[in-house]
């Protein structure tokens, strides 16, 4: 026991009422057995240093809506994708932290709220000059790293693996590995002209307009086309638009022409008026309006679409003309405002390079090439099958019934792997990362003292080094160091020191009674 904490337990007639015990939600073994394992051992720590832990082990979809859509609980852990949209820092900087985005749905899950930072998360949006938005994201690091209304644990990069025997093309790339857009287009059965791809959940929805969790996302932009994608050096590359766009001088200006000849999954032409309705549909998206308000005013003339913008908006290439998917009008144009996240298209339409066949809920989601795409994929089919966990998943690639795994399998599995003639392994990094987050809303959690102690009861080292045996980075910034233009090194950082921790509830006026169990200080 640490002086700071004899103290305490001596002056224990002075103490409020007892801290409220925390519900934890993590995954369960099947979904996730690293983080499952990671749960238990803080869960421990956490006890250790007199907190009350409740915790709850949820499959993924449960586990999102109770924590994303439904924000009912405490502390959480999950992980949050390093997709190629995202190695522009605003989803991290602006979307997950910003105080405008903490209502259900929204991606800042915490309720963090902090008048500082959202001065520098709207200030990023404003610099075109990429050295200045440097200085900036990287203020916002520092500021995040310090309140940790997130612990930010390890950027979990790794090896997936695949059946070299059976495809052949495989391109992994940073922040998604196998599940990469370009990795699925790519990818060529050397058999028969399908590809079974698995991986470790169950789609949620194909609906786009829906806040959609990274799995879900990752094949919905195979469907849907987008006027630029993330190519695979994480920069906007040209995709239904047939070229940049031009950027006017006020840089609140950006034309773009779109490719002639291009068509919907059902034939139908993607013209002009699909794009100009596709944006106007997000304005009244209650999902994705925020993707969209910065434009003031659309213009159309011939094949060219005019973004006039109310402000200057640093990443608009890449967050908003790479994100925003096109939607064919003669489908969606008489749906309601209000229906749009709860809409079913039977045929999911788009114009994409892959399009839907069949959906078997718990069983496999199948597409097909759309073989007029400017792009066309390598595969004739793809089947995504969901597996009840990683290792059944391994076991179903090396019986040939998968030809790729998207997830990353405990290690003796990857040795396995390893040994095996007819298989082998695709290594990648990360930008997304597992996390603790809290609920400010609730209390403790809306004391920093408190969140800083819990973050130094999270073992990231332990976690990256002996339960990923090795596999993946430990982080303590909401930007990856692999995003090396916009990692802040020299953020605050948390390791796992229970001592540290105690100190920091010390500071906090917190104090332990004769059982070990935390309290509030009289005066609080």
């Amino acid at each position: 026991m640490s002086q700071n904490e004899e103290s305490d337990v001596e002056g224990a007639e002075n103490l409020g009422d007892e801290v409220p015990e925390i519900h934890l939600v993590a995954p369960t073994a099947g979904t996730n057995p690293f983080r499952n394992e990671l749960a238990d051992i803080v869960s421990d720590n956490w006890e250790e240093l007199g907190f009350d832990v409740d915790l709850e082990e949820l499959e993924f979809t449960a586990h999102v809506d109770q924590v994303v859509v439904e924000q009912n609980f405490d502390a959480s852990l999950l992980g949050w994708g390093g997709t190629p949209e995202r190695i522009d820092p605003h989803t991290f900087i602006f979307d997950m932290h910003h105080s405008s985005t903490t209502d259900q749905g929204g991606r800042n899950t915490p309720g963090y709220e902090n008048p500082d930072y959202d001065e520098l998360a709207e200030l990023q949006v404003t610099q075109v000059d990429e050295d200045e938005r440097q200085q900036t994201v990287y203020e916002a690091q520092e500021i995040i790293a310090e309140d940790q209304p997130r612990t930010y644990i390890a950027n979990e990069g790794g090896y997936e693996p695949y059946a070299s025997s059976r495809v052949t093309d495989i391109n992994p790339t940073l922040g998604e590995g196998l599940n990469s857009f370009w990795n699925l287009t790519s990818v060529t059965p050397t058999g028969d002209d399908t590809v079974r791809f698995g991986y470790p959940s169950e789609i949620i929805s194909l609906n786009p307009m829906r806040d959609l969790a990274t799995p879900d996302r990752q094949f919905v932009r195979l469907l849907y086309d987008q006027l630029y994608r993330i190519g695979e050096d994480g920069m906007p590359t040209s995709w239904l638009a047939a070229d940049d766009p031009v950027i006017e001088d006020d840089g609140m200006t950006y034309t773009v022409e779109i490719q002639d000849g291009h068509t919907f999954h059902d034939g139908e032409p993607v013209t002009i008026d699909d794009v100009a309705f596709t944006y106007e549909l997000y304005a009244d998206s209650p999902t994705y309006s925020s993707l969209v308000e910065d434009i003031e005013e659309i213009d159309t003339s011939g094949n060219e679409i005019t973004f006039h913008l109310a402000e200057e908006y640093a990443p608009f290439v890449a967050n908003v003309l790479g994100q925003v998917y096109i939607f064919p009008e003669h489908i969606w144009g008489d749906v309601d405002p209000d229906e749009l996240v709860d809409f079913e298209d039977e045929n999911w339409t788009g114009s994409g390079p892959f399009e839907f066949v069949d959906w078997e809920r718990q069983a496999e989601l199948q597409l097909s090439a759309f073989d007029d795409h400017f792009e066309a994929p390598n595969a004739d089919n793809l089947i995504r099958v969901p597996g009840a966990d990683t290792a059944q998943l391994v076991n179903d690639l090396e019986a040939g019934q998968l030809d790729m795994v998207g997830a990353v399998p405990q290690p003796t599995a990857v040795n396995r792997v390893r040994d095996d003639d007819d298989l082998d392994l695709a290594e990648f990094e990360a930008i997304g990362y597992a996390m603790i987050e809290y609920n400010m809303r609730r209390e403790p959690l809306g004391d920093r003292h408190i969140r800083r102690a819990l973050s130094y009861g999270v073992p990231k080292e332990e976690y990256v080094e002996f339960i990923r045996d090795g596999m993946g980075t430990v982080t303590h910034s909401t930007i990856s160091e692999h995003n090396e233009f916009w990692h802040n090194p020299d953020v605050e950082q948390f390791n796992e020191d229970l001592e540290a921790a105690r100190q920091e509830l010390a500071n906090g006026g917190y104090g332990w009674n004769d059982d070990g169990r935390l309290h509030y200080g009289e005066d609080q």
